[in-house]
């Protein structure tokens, strides 16, 4: 099983997937930006960029990396990542799919104000250069993930963590019985 969770920056992805790994059986955490960090390095002296989602090197490795660690730990993968640039998400998710049927993908939501009140809150763990990148893009997150394929959404505005955590469990179950009563 592969669970994706997605959302704009500051929406609580990251948080909720390091739950779930607790909570879901033989699973663990897969965080593509760590993908992208390393690409970043290897070909930012021969392939400029601004965002590493651009780079189809990125989009692929995403997808090679998940089935490797498929193939070796044989484990669920919680996949927290923003994407929100349809065409890429598109790719992914087909890609993630095709590695394994039992994908869910759930788009984490929240207010805008929601969103820059949390992001003030952790700007201590970011440049200014990148709360400035990631504000720039928290726009088009927005209004991104209002398009019917980044169904199911979960508000996140008024929900703990551990809140969020339990509706996904239940969505997962209720579709596909694959967690039930070991919970």
């Amino acid at each position: 099983m592969i669970v994706m969770l997605n959302g704009s920056f500051a929406v609580g992805k990251t948080t909720a997937a390091e739950l779930l790994v607790e909570r879901l059986y033989h699973s663990m955490l897969y965080d593509p930006e760590v993908v992208g960090a390393g690409l970043a390095h290897i070909v930012r002296p021969i392939e400029g960029f601004s965002d590493f989602q651009d780079l189809t090197a990125w989009r692929e490795l995403v997808i090679e990396t998940a089935r490797v660690l498929k193939r070796i730990y044989g484990r669920t993968l919680v996949v927290p990542m923003t994407l929100w640039h349809r065409p890429y998400f598109e790719e992914i998710v087909a890609g993630l799919r095709g590695l394994d049927p039992h994908l869910y993908h759930f788009c984490l939501t929240a207010r805008k104000e929601t969103l820059h009140k949390r992001l003030a809150q952790r700007q201590h763990e970011h440049t200014e250069q990148a709360l400035t990148w990631i504000r720039e893009r928290m726009e088009r997150c927005l209004a991104a993930f209002e398009a019917p394929a980044f169904a199911l959404q979960i508000p996140t505005d008024e929900r703990t963590p551990s809140e969020i955590v339990e509706l996904i469990l239940t969505a997962i179950e209720q579709e596909s019985g694959l967690i039930g009563a070991g919970r």
